[in-house]
């Protein structure tokens, strides 16, 4: 019995030098996220609430996901470049009034029709649109794939967060087992009945039943996030961080009006000059 117990004790030195390694790194991670190394660490927040069901998950990735809502906007390219193509085979008509005054102040105005159409280009215009036509169902497929792969996920995610819930449940029970004999034993060691080998085993199943509970709650806790992230929804916006983000239509509007040359840009240029000279 001692001797299983001193190899118990060096299996658990192993195992605390291992954790401790682990530890090292998730600071190292910690520090690259954030730029300095965890001081004393806040509790977890509340997760952030998901639909009650997988189909509600998935409905609300269809609709909100950016994947899937850039395969869309490429299907509406497709379909202008296929009207585009459909165009240079028409005929286009315009028309035109022109008037004019002689020296003796005499007018006279003539109106004028005009038709324009490509009679033959060597098949060209035919191998455009057919182009075209290819590219749209390419984007069409694109964008069925795209959503399929998207709900797929979406699927697998809220898999992960049920095994993760059942693995708390189930981690829980053992627990209150493991607690429950772990007394029991204590209990008949002092009474004589069992060894300490057997209360170290007990111990180490209690903490064993602990240590699952963490992970499962860690597992619950990354599986909510990755459910966001599949349905689209694992942004600043929707989780209220209260950072500033980036505004494309705000970018857009400063750079629309802001001036052709500024002053630091005239600066640039006269020292090009001066370089070029």
């Amino acid at each position: 019995d001692v001797s299983i117990a001193e190899a118990r004790l060096a299996a658990s030195r192993a195992a605390l030098a291992a954790a401790q390694g682990d530890l090292m790194i998730a600071r190292e991670a910690y520090k690259a996220a954030t730029g300095a190394y965890p001081g004393r660490l806040a509790p977890l927040p509340k997760a952030p609430a998901l639909p009650r069901t997988m189909e509600e998950a998935q409905a609300v990735a269809r609709g909100t996901h950016p994947l899937i809502r850039q395969a869309q906007h490429q299907v509406t390219v497709a379909d202008l470049q296929v009207d585009a193509a459909q165009a240079e085979r028409t005929p286009t008509i315009g028309a035109g009034v022109t008037l004019r005054t002689n020296n003796e102040d005499e007018q006279s105005a003539t109106v004028g029709l005009t038709m324009n159409q490509t009679l033959y280009a060597g098949g060209r215009l035919s191998a455009l649109q057919r182009r075209a036509i290819a590219g749209k169902d390419a984007a069409r497929a694109s964008l069925q794939q795209t959503a399929v792969g998207i709900i797929q996920n979406v699927g697998v995610a809220w898999a992960n967060l049920a095994v993760a819930a059942a693995s708390i449940e189930a981690s829980d029970l053992q627990i209150r087992a493991a607690q429950a004999a772990f007394d029991g034993v204590r209990e008949e060691a002092a009474a004589g009945t069992r060894t300490t080998l057997d209360v170290l085993d007990a111990e180490q199943e209690l903490l064993d039943a602990r240590n699952a509970r963490l992970q499962a709650e860690a597992q619950r806790y990354v599986a909510v996030y990755q459910v966001l992230a599949t349905m689209g929804l694992l942004t600043v916006e929707h989780l209220q961080l209260g950072i500033p983000t980036y505004d494309p239509e705000a970018y857009y509007g400063a750079v629309e009006k802001a001036p052709s040359h500024s002053a630091q840009g005239k600066k640039l240029d006269r020292i090009l000059e001066k370089i070029g000279n």
